[in-house]
């Protein structure tokens, strides 16, 4: 059985997702998704092809997890910064 966390998050992701363990990357498909990569052509690919797609793919995720983040950010609490906490210095 899956965690429910991770379920929801492929879910989210659309039945797509990449865990990072400690330097390896892992790839994490529902199987609805591997047959639709399958059904693309994925299987006609070269080698190289095949990187290519697979990079894409990690930097897409990579640019979407980098936008949760700043949506994540509580932009109130950065606004609501007194006139003393600012400072300005002349490069």
């Amino acid at each position: 059985m899956l965690d429910k966390k991770l379920k929801d998050a492929l879910e989210l992701l659309g039945g797509k997702a990449i865990i990072k363990d400690g330097e390896q990357l892992y790839v994490l498909l529902t199987i609805k998704e591997f047959k639709k990569i399958r059904q693309e052509g994925i299987g006609g690919l070269t080698k190289q092809e095949l990187i290519d797609r697979i990079n894409n793919d990690i930097a897409a995720w990579k640019s979407s997890q980098e936008e949760d983040k700043l949506d994540a950010l509580n932009l109130d609490d950065i606004g609501n910064k007194e006139a003393e906490d600012v400072h300005y210095e002349k490069a």
